[in-house]
């Protein structure tokens, strides 16, 4: 199986973006980065404070690190990698409330899946709200944030972790993780990835902006993991088990207990199998 990590720098990575016609985005690149949905996080907390928040028509900026040396997940938790994984953030504005982007951080799972399916051909599935699953083990972590603003624009970060080599570490998850030159004989080059995923990526951000949820079930449905299978819902130390059945309009999970059903959003939920 390859192992070969191929380099990333801003002109390998711009050139791959180039041959995808994604010419309309600010792009860095850092050898080495605690954090890069904390490095956009804080420009656009900054932005917010100073009152110049970046409005819904200007250029994404995309940031990228070979080695990110404290990456966050949900819940505060920690993902520690090696250096030549694929761990990128992306910053932009939607002119939109947060209480309408409930569903962003699940139409950001659907087009890793569908990235993944088209370069890899690999049995995808997607753990509500976050995970990415080949296999019962977890390739990929997810995170969205939402920073409000007073101008109607609410400016969304996206994390994405793809593991490109085996973590150390993935604090507190269910599963153990999987790696793409592990599961594949060739795996594609992490700028293909990172390139593929960033026109996908913006795609699905436009169409949910303009259609919202309605326009991504059926694809969510194709991957769903945790439908049909019994889960345990723990919130603040209570556990309860049920059915998942699916997620409604907004992209909250779905749970069906004693004939009743019932709606859980994301938070400080943990949602695992029974």
């Amino acid at each position: 199986m390859s192992n070969t990590t191929s380099v990333l720098s801003n002109s390998v990575v711009r050139e791959a973006f180039k041959q995808r016609g994604l010419d309309n985005v600010f792009v860095e690149v850092f050898d080495s980065l605690p954090s890069t949905s904390e490095y956009l996080a804080a420009i656009a907390k900054q932005a917010t404070a100073e009152n110049d928040v970046m409005p819904a028509d200007k250029a994404p900026q995309i940031c990228i690190a070979d080695w990110q040396t404290n990456g966050n997940g949900r819940r505060g938790k920690t993902w520690v990698t090696d250096r030549g994984n694929v761990t990128f953030s992306m910053l932009l504005s939607m002119r939109k409330p947060p209480s309408e982007l409930l569903g962003l951080s699940l139409v950001t799972g659907i087009c890793v899946a569908e990235c993944l399916v088209d370069l890899t051909n690999l049995p995808v599935q997607l753990k509500w709200p976050n995970d990415v699953l080949v296999a019962d083990g977890k390739l990929c972590g997810l995170l969205t944030e939402l920073v409000s603003t007073s101008q109607g624009v609410t400016q969304v970060v996206i994390g994405v972790g793809i593991n490109y080599k085996q973590p150390a570490s993935i604090e507190g998850s269910d599963y153990e993780p999987v790696n793409l030159p592990g599961l594949i004989t060739h795996a594609p080059k992490r700028e293909e990835i990172i390139s593929d995923l960033s026109v996908r990526l913006l795609e699905g951000y436009a169409l949910f902006a303009e259609h919202g949820w309605s326009e991504f079930a059926d694809r969510w449905n194709k991957f769903d993991y945790l439908i049909g299978r019994q889960v345990k819902v723990i919130n603040a130390g209570v556990e309860e088990y049920a059915t998942a059945v699916g997620v409604d309009s907004s992209g909250a999970l779905l749970i069906e207990h004693n004939g009743k059903t019932d709606v859980v959003y994301s938070g400080d939920v943990s949602v695992r199998l029974a």
